[in-house]
C-alpha cells in the first residue's frame, strides 16, 4: 500500500473511532470579535476534544502548533506560565485558560446557543479514553516538529485552513503545517456551519480541506496537493 493510500486510511480509522465529533456544525452560539487562539498539537487526546467541540461551536481559531521540538512551546510558557496543552487564549474576553474540560466548559458556555450539559460533564472520563484510542491509532503523526523548522520565522500572513475536525483529509493537513511549524487560521466549516457559503464562493465548490497562503496568493483544494505545497514552500 503506497504511503499517502496508509496514511488516508488511517487517518479515516481515527475519524471513525472518535463517532463524527466535530463534524456537525451546532448553530445559535455567538462568535468572539477576535478569534480564539489555541496552542495544541494535533496527536495530543486533550487537544482533539478542544479541537472537535470548537468545530461543533463553529468557531474560527488561530493555531499555535506546539509539536515537540517547536519554538511555539517556549510561546506558550510566555503566554500562560507552563508546558502544558491545550492552551486557550480568548483575547476578547481576556481569558487564558489550562486543562480540555475548563475549556470545553468556557467555550460552551460562553460561545455556545446552551450551557454545557450535566451529562456531558459526566461522560468526560469516556470521552478522553476514546481521545486516547485515537491518538494511539496514528501514532507517528501529529507529534514533532521537523528539525529545521524547528525556530521557523512565521511568514507575514498567518495562512488559513478552511476545514472541520472529523474530516480525516483536513487532518493529514493539520499534521503537515504542524511538522512544519506553521501558525494558521481554521475557518471551521462542519455540516451545517453558517460558514459554507462563504467558501463556496471564495473557492468554487464545498470542499475541505481548503488552503489559503496570503502570503504567495495561492489557494487550493485536495490534501495532497495542499500538503505538497506546504514541503515545497515552508519545509
Amino acid at each position: 500500500m503506497a504511503l499517502s493510500t496508509y496514511s488516508t486510511v488511517s487517518s479515516w480509522v481515527v475519524s471513525v473511532s472518535r463517532l463524527g465529533r466535530g463534524y456537525v456544525a451546532t448553530l445559535g452560539g455567538s462568535q468572539p470579535r477576535q478569534p480564539i487562539e489555541i496552542f495544541e498539537f494535533e496527536g495530543c487526546p486533550f487537544c482533539r476534544k478542544v479541537r472537535e467541540v470548537v468545530s461543533e461551536l463553529d468557531l474560527e481559531y488561530v493555531c499555535r502548533p506546539c509539536f515537540k521540538g517547536s519554538n511555539n512551546r517556549q510561546r506558550a510558557i510566555e503566554v500562560g506560565g507552563k508546558t502544558l496543552f491545550p492552551l486557550l487564549v480568548d483575547h476578547d474576553a481576556g481569558e487564558v485558560m489550562y486543562e480540555s474540560e475548563d475549556i470545553i466548559s468556557y467555550l460552551t458556555d460562553r460561545y455556545g446557543p446552551k450551557h454545557r450539559s450535566g451529562l456531558s460533564r459526566t461522560v468526560a472520563p469516556l470521552n478522553t479514553a476514546g481521545a486516547m484510542l485515537a491518538s494511539a491509532l496514528r501514532p507517528t503523526r501529529g507529534s514533532r516538529v521537523r528539525p529545521e523548522c524547528a525556530d521557523r520565522e512565521q511568514p507575514a500572513e498567518l495562512l488559513e485552513l478552511w476545514s472541520f475536525e472529523a474530516s480525516p483529509y483536513c487532518r493529514k493537513v493539520r499534521e503537515r503545517l504542524g511538522e512544519l511549524n506553521l501558525d494558521y487560521l481554521v475557518h471551521n466549516v462542519a455540516k451545517k456551519s453558517a460558514r459554507r457559503p462563504q467558501l463556496v464562493a471564495l473557492g468554487g465548490k464545498m470542499q475541505v480541506p481548503y488552503l489559503v497562503d496570503p502570503n504567495t496568493q495561492t489557494a487550493l483544494y485536495e490534501s495532497e496537493d495542499i500538503n505538497a505545497y506546504l514541503t515545497e514552500t515552508y519545509g
